[in-house]
């Protein structure tokens, strides 16, 4: 067996600059203590420097520059431990074990090099049999960010800013790109062990290494097999003969299987199926059963080792068959049924990436849950995530695309050293994911293929690394899981036309956004599969607070420039400080923090809505409404996201939370028709009644019809229109439509034709009357209310923000907190 000497805890970091410190030092036996700080491991440097007061908190006011020299310097962390007995055995072989180095690594142990490390997403293994003493061995690992590793590397023709590519050539760097700076991201490029540290000792004569469990589902979902392949490190020049027991312990089926264990690091494997497996689903279409797997070898009747992993049996198909229209569809089948994927971008939670721990993973799938997720798109400029990430959306049943890491611009593939690393760290991500259900989509890295085609990436180096992402990937992935789905780039086209087509393929509809804010725009688009897309608005009232110090709390501070998206500075002036002024006739440079955390938080969430119910009720011509993006990795003051850094709610969190909802009506203009579309993702018919024309905005209908429906099952379907010459006066009505059953309601929304400052709003406020009965409020007006805000904190879950009141309609939420809920704000412009 394996016996492991745990070296997590505290060691001593000291910095270097080049001129001031000397690394080398950290190798003797005697070094100055207070020239040291204590270094949490696992952990990062600009977390020891916070404890020691080195800095402040980053994330909070214009703190992130005053740290920046953090990232500039070299590191050397120190520890001494005694080695363990079994390791001074002569028989017994030694392994350091670094779960996550960052980045730039050079190993030394009693004064020997050991090994290097460049390479943030796999770990670092290196044998150092031999070279321990019983007591007080010295280990050092000097570390840089990275920046000093490529100084000497050409930053010219990679596919992004020459400015900003000179500064960090993030390229060269197989370390989370977000870090050097993103839209929605500052510059914190990490350093440190941010992963577990061990010492391994064995005199067995093999070791075990990571288990692969294939797990597949027959195409009559009838019987699953696992192929179970555990990694093993044969330790003698001989082939050995073992034992590989595969047990499930839900059924008791076990398998032992003979194998040869060849010298050096190769799989075992053995297959075992189970008959009438209960299936892993998608959250909202069935219960995420899983089968728990206990893997062991043994040689000579001696147990070498023993893994387990937790498995799901689901069949998974993408079809892309020819669409009647134009293009090809793009919809996601599991277990034979389709699915409408709804969610949104994952960037990594923090920028310190070394704090995202289980508990923040599992938040973030909860509120992903709230919201009315069944999807996450894990994007491919941040991480392959955790563990814990991807335990938690398999328990919840959300399913995952992940991207290999690689973004926005070309990446050295020509270069040998480069190219090698970049297949060990796919290999390595592909083993370690392989057993999660939840994960169904591979894809190769985000927008490369359209800056290939729209962005002149064939300038300069010349498509340096086209041939990893359409051949050297998909081979790794055909040995080393096939199970799932790849796509070399997204967005991209099957059938080597532009990727930004709609029709086919899954599309990013920026047209939308950034310089075009007219989101009514959305209404027409008919993406096939969308997963990136959205509108920029304020994150929660405290968290906006957060990122401006005292002085500072005022749109286009100096520190509200340092944490705004770096969309407001792509044109001159502001592409987004115009929003308010073109929705709502404000101006957002007069107003306060507050003011525009409510009036941005409602355009933003009127926008994302219209996103997402112009796919929805597309189902299936469109087969995804997934919006870009889910959350921040520090405190913004304008961001993509519903969840920001504290996990606050923003004020678009609601919105979009209805909009997903699994049963939903949606009113569109087509031609000359009003239609109201009814969405059913249920598996059984929804009989309800639909209650739908126009009401004035000061109150009244002049066109009020009433019908029973069936909205069909995992469909959505025209349930009722009317012609739009009923509809007078767009300025002074609105058409709407609400859907009940046995009075409860189900779902509504309502389509506004002009602007919001181009509508007749009536001068006097509306009469809003709060009533309180047992465990509810019902909110009501005799006029239309828009936007009625209960909350701009996002702490707590309540049960609607950001709602409207339809006139004379009543709108009851469960209400159990004390006292009547307040409304601070009104969306009414008269």
């Amino acid at each position: 067996m394996l016996h492991t000497l745990d070296l997590n805890g505290t060691w001593k970091v000291r910095w270097s600059d080049g001129q001031r410190g000397r690394p080398h030092y950290a190798e003797r036996e005697t070094t100055d203590p207070l020239r040291y700080i204590d270094a949490q491991v696992p952990g990062e440097v600009h977390l020891d420097a916070i404890r020691a007061g080195w800095i402040t908190e980053p994330t909070l006011g214009t703190n992130c520059l005053a740290a920046r020299w953090v990232e500039e310097c070299i590191w050397s962390y120190r520890r001494l431990f005694d080695a363990p007995t079994e390791s001074l055995v002569a028989s017994a072989r030694s392994w350091l074990a670094f779960d996550g180095l960052d980045y730039a690594a050079k190993i030394v142990l009693n004064g020997k090099t050991v090994g290097t490390h460049n390479n943030f997403f796999y770990p670092c293994r290196l044998q150092v049999t031999g070279l321990l003493k019983p007591k007080d061995n010295i280990l050092v690992v000097h570390l840089d960010s990275g920046l000093h590793h490529v100084g000497d590397k050409p930053h010219a023709g990679w596919g992004s800013t020459a400015d900003e590519m000179r500064l960090h050539k993030r390229n060269w760097l197989r370390k989370p790109q977000c870090s050097f700076s993103w839209d929605w991201a500052t510059r914190l490029i990490n350093v440190g062990i941010h992963g577990a540290v061990r010492l391994e000792t064995t005199a067995a004569p093999a070791r075990i290494d990571q288990l692969v469990p294939l797990a597949t589902l027959s195409d009559d979902l009838a019987t699953g097999t696992v192929c179970t392949r555990l990694f093993v490190d044969g330790l003698t020049p001989e082939t050995q003969t073992g034992e590989l027991t595969v047990e499930v312990l839900e059924t008791g089926e076990i398998i032992r299987q003979a194998v040869a264990i060849k010298p050096g690091l190769a799989p075992v494997e053995a297959t075992v199926k189970v008959a009438t497996p209960t299936l892993w689903w998608p959250v909202g279409h069935g219960p995420q059963d899983r089968y728990s797997l206990r893997v062991t070898l043994s040689i000579n009747g001696t147990v070498i080792g023993e893994k387990t992993a937790r498995i799901g049996f689901r069949h998974i198909r993408v079809q892309q068959d020819p669409h009647p229209i134009s293009g090809n569809y793009f919809i996601i089948h599991v277990n034979n049924r389709r699915i409408f994927a709804k969610g949104a971008n994952l960037v990594p939670a923090d920028m310190i990436f070394a704090r995202i721990d289980a508990a923040r993973s599992q938040a973030l799938v909860e509120r992903a849950l709230e919201a009315n997720f069944n999807f996450l798109r894990v994007w491919g400029g941040g991480l392959y995530e955790s563990d814990a990430f991807y335990d938690c959306c398999d328990e919840k049943g959300i399913l995952v695309w992940q991207e290999f890491i690689y973004a926005c611009g070309k990446y050295p593939m020509t270069d040998k050293a480069f190219f090698d690393d970049a297949k060990r760290e796919a290999v390595y991500q592909i083993r370690r994911l392989a057993n999660h259900p939840s994960l169904i989509v591979w894809c190769g890295n985000n927008e490369m293929e359209a800056g290939n085609w729209e962005w002149g990436y064939d300038n300069g180096v010349v498509y340096p690394d086209y041939a990893f992402f359409h051949l050297t990937l998909p081979q790794l992935l055909a040995a080393e899981d096939p199970t799932r789905y790849y796509q070399p780039s997204s967005p991209i086209s099957p059938d080597g036309t532009s990727p930004t087509a709609d029709d086919r393929g899954d599309q990013h509809p920026w047209s939308i956004g950034m310089f075009n804010l007219d989101f009514r725009e959305y209404r027409r688009m008919i993406c096939r599969f969308p997963n990136e897309g959205g509108f920029l608005g304020p994150t929660a009232l405290p968290t906006m607070l957060a990122a401006l110090p005292e002085g500072q709390q005022y749109v286009q501070s100096f520190a509200w420039q340092i944490h705004d998206n770096s969309v407001d500075s792509w044109a001159d002036p502001s592409p987004t400080d115009t929003a308010t002024q073109v929705w709502l006739g404000k101006d957002i440079r007069k107003m306060s923090i507050e003011e525009y955390t409510y009036w941005g938080g409602l355009l933003q969430g009127e926008a994302l809505r219209e996103y997402i119910e112009n796919f929805h009720r597309r189902m299936y011509d469109s087969s995804a409404a997934i919006f870009w993006m889910f959350n921040d990795c520090w405190p913004a003051t304008r961001s993509w996201t519903i969840v920001d850094y504290y996990l606050r709610r923003t004020p678009s969190f609601h919105p979009v939370r209805r909009a997903m909802a699994s049963v939903n009506v949606v009113v569109v203009e087509e031609a000359n028709e009003i239609l109201i579309f009814g969405v059913n993702e249920t598996q059984s018919a929804v009989r309800a009644e639909l209650r739908y024309g126009l009401f004035e905005l000061t109150g009244g209908y002049p066109l009020d019809m009433k019908k029973s429906v069936r909205l069909a099952p995992n469909a959505s379907s025209v349930i009722a229109k009317f012609p739009k010459a009923r509809w007078k006066d767009p300025a002074t009505t609105i058409a709407f439509a609400t859907l009940t059953q046995d009075s409860t309601l189900l779902a509504r929304t309502r389509l506004i034709l002009p602007l919001y400052k181009d509508l007749s709003w009536p001068k006097a406020k509306p009469k809003i009357s709060i009533k309180r009965s047992a465990g509810h409020v019902t909110f009501q007006s005799p006029t239309f209310a828009w936007g009625i805000c209960l909350d701009l904190d996002g702490d707590h879950a309540l049960p609607d923000n950001f709602f409207d009141l339809y006139p004379g309609q009543p709108y009851t939420l469960p209400w159990t907190q004390k006292g009547a809920p307040k409304i601070l704000h009104l969306g009414n412009l008269g």
